[in-house]
């Protein structure tokens, strides 16, 4: 192989590789996200509009049940500026958070499962809707990604496996 089509190849798997860790992602990932409720999204993750969106809004019934998108500890379920929320640590650098419940279930402190019921749907900007946000060492990421980390991981037989050079 000329040194020329070698070079193609290690800056296309250099690209690959930076794509595939980028910190968005890659974080991301680190903590996979089950559905809160069944809903589409009706509000996506926009941290630069004016007053910031660090989180997506999902649609659902008013009343419907909210199911823990993750395991952890609870910890806090409370009001917050007249809306309940509870806030979920699965580990020590990642906050999950819902938002606009009419009801919480749960209470600080407590450990939860993934697809446990916290709360009912309540009013998330004047529709019934849940706000879902990430947070990995203090930044808001998109939890859009982290709810895609299941539902588009690979079967093991199609990951890819870089092999050295010869």
């Amino acid at each position: 192989m000329n040194s020329r089509i070698r070079n193609s190849i290690a800056l296309l798997l250099a690209a690959v590789l930076a794509a595939l860790s980028s910190p968005a992602t890659a974080g991301a990932c680190s903590v996979a996200l089950d559905r809160p409720v069944s809903g589409r999204l009706v509000q996506p993750f926009n941290p630069m509009k004016t007053g910031g969106h660090f989180g997506v809004d999902l649609a659902a019934p008013l009343g419907a049940v909210v199911r823990a998108p993750v395991s952890g500890k609870v910890t806090f379920a409370g009001r917050v500026a007249g809306m309940q929320s509870v806030t979920i640590a699965p580990t020590a650098a990642a906050r999950v958070s819902l938002s606009y419940l009419s009801k919480v279930w749960v209470k600080a402190g407590r450990w939860v499962r993934v697809g446990q019921p916290l709360g009912r749907v309540g009013i998330d900007h004047g529709r019934a809707a849940v706000h879902l946000s990430l947070r990995l060492d203090g930044r808001y990421v998109d939890p859009e990604l982290a709810l895609n980390c299941r539902a588009n991981a690979a079967p093991t037989r199609w990951r890819v496996r870089l092999l050295p050079l010869r």
